[in-house]
């Protein structure tokens, strides 16, 4: 974009997706509220009134919360009732803050929950939040504090700032937005799952480009390894009839389109290691799991999770209702499905790994030196075990959270949670040692390209480009010479995708 450019307008209270959630919390595009956004605002707002003046028992909003829900509030207190509420809420346990980027997410994200007009908050309160969201005048926040049925502590302290309380970190301490909160504005302060949603659509999003990597560093290690490409072939994906592997497929053949592999002819062997021919059906499996959470996740961003839920119109079957959608169950199954898929992906690029430097398997001098000797080669440089390091980490964030929830909350009222704070947690440990291992496979793979003497102009319309950058950047014949830094070499294939 350039300087006079302006940034795309993401407007809130319409449909919101995961790529503009992404574009809002890296200062891609800019917050507005949707048109149709200001009268649903003050048509739930009315209703609040109503049930405060008629002194109907509302949870939250003439009542206590949690385990106090049984507890009336003197109408003469509900202001200060809100204001020590939400500060009382949030609670400072240390811990690693959130990026800024899943700050803004968060706040967008709730913005965009206010906007449907089925919280009940005042308009003044949406115009001071979208006001601070669009001066990125915010506080930080503290994680690890929810068990996924609301972020309820973290919320809060994202929330002070608009009362003029001092919240955590420096931002967000400007002169307060409000006089005080009205009733029921706190409850719906902190009754959301932003941050989960923000933090882990953030991740949904850079795992897309990590599986988009993941599948043309494959490719060159098909190219490196001189496999057999027919194994990839469109006929073999009809065959099976899955989706996502046929999807995959055509990624694939578009890496190697041009290529001498994918023409056919100079394959060394007839069946390749399973790592290396089952690349459409393993990563294949993994896009079918991105998808799978990736539609849930942007449905999340449009659902209403406040509770009570509150409802106008001659059609409306009550002012309020209580309702649990605030439960992140199906968001936890999706990231534990996706976070297997990509431990098993990352486990067979484990093996491609071995398998190039392998001379039993590759028909290359051991390591991948200039030949067999006690020094040189991929192996001397130790990637094999960097990359088993990598993948360690990998699998044991893969472990399912969903079932990990234990505990009686609420005096036993809340005694079920999601738990997908910890699902996103777990995908954002494994995203960083995942692109490292894709590295180390594409770094094996161009030294085998090298070491074979394959002409760059014979490789893949994507593959020969990536292969081109990598080539300069190995030490091949100079090992031990000098530490070989693999970052210039990550950032090559992050930029890749």
């Amino acid at each position: 974009m350039s300087q006079t450019a302006k940034a795309p307008i993401v407007e809130l209270g319409a449909r919101l997706s995961i790529d503009d959630l992404e574009a809002l919390a890296h200062g891609g595009a800019t917050p507005a509220l949707a048109s149709p956004a200001v009268p649903r605002i003050a048509a739930g707002r009315a209703v609040v009134e109503r049930i405060v003046a008629a002194g109907i028992p509302a949870y939250g909003v003439t009542t206590g919360v949690g385990s106090q829900k049984d507890f009336a509030v003197d109408p003469a207190t509900i202001a200060a009732f809100n204001d020590r509420l939400i500060t009382a809420h949030a609670t400072i346990a240390p811990a690693p803050r959130a990026s800024r980027a899943g700050v803004r997410a968060a706040l967008a994200i709730q913005l965009h929950i206010m906007a449907s007009g089925r919280t009940g908050v005042r308009p003044v309160l949406v115009d001071a939040l979208l006001a601070r969201l669009q001066a990125d005048d915010l506080p930080d926040a503290v994680l690890g504090s929810s068990s996924g049925m609301s972020d309820i502590v973290a919320m809060s302290q994202l929330s002070l700032g608009i009362i003029g309380r001092a919240g955590v970190g420096a931002g967000g301490r400007g002169a307060a937005s409000l006089d005080g909160l009205a009733a029921k504005e706190a409850l719906s302060l902190l009754n959301s799952n932003a941050f989960t949603l923000g933090l882990g659509s953030l991740a949904l999003a850079e795992a897309r480009r990590l599986f988009a990597v993941q599948n043309l560093v494959a490719c060159l290690s098909l190219e490196g390894f001189q496999g057999n490409a027919a194994s990839w072939s469109e006929a073999v994906d009809q065959a099976r009839g899955q989706p996502g592997q046929s999807a995959v497929g055509q990624r694939l053949r578009a890496a190697l389109a041009g290529g001498a592999l994918l023409a056919g002819g100079v394959n060394r062997l007839l069946q390749d290691p399973l790592s290396f021919r089952c690349v459409p059906q393993i990563h294949g499996a993994a896009a079918a799991a991105l998808d799978f959470a990736w539609d849930a996740w942007e449905r999340e961003l449009n659902a209403i999770p406040d509770n009570p839920l509150v409802l106008w119109g001659d059609d409306a079957p009550a002012p309020f209702i209580s309702h649990g959608n605030m439960d992140t169950t199906l968001l936890a199954l999706t990231l534990d499905t996706l976070r297997l898929a990509l431990a098993r992906l990352c486990d067979a690029a484990g093996e491609r790994i071995h398998k190039i430097q392998w001379a039993q398997f590759s028909g290359l001098p051991t390591g991948l030196a200039g030949h067999d000797a006690a020094d040189g080669g991929v192996q001397f440089l130790n990637l094999g075990h960097i990359a088993a390091g990598c993948l360690a980490s990998v699998r044991q964030a893969a472990n399912p959270a969903v079932l990990n929830f234990r505990g009686q909350l609420g005096d036993g009222v809340e005694d079920v949670a999601g738990n997908a704070p910890v699902a996103v947690d777990q995908l954002e440990q494994m995203l960083a040692p995942a692109w490292n291992l894709a590295t180390i496979e594409a770094v094996c793979a161009a030294w085998a390209i090298a070491r074979r003497g394959i002409a760059p102009a014979t490789l893949g319309a994507r593959t020969g480009p990536l292969f081109t950058a990598l080539r300069p950047l190995l030490p091949i014949g100079v090992e031990g010479e000098a530490i070989f830094d693999l970052s210039a070499a990550r950032a090559i294939v992050i930029a890749a995708s």
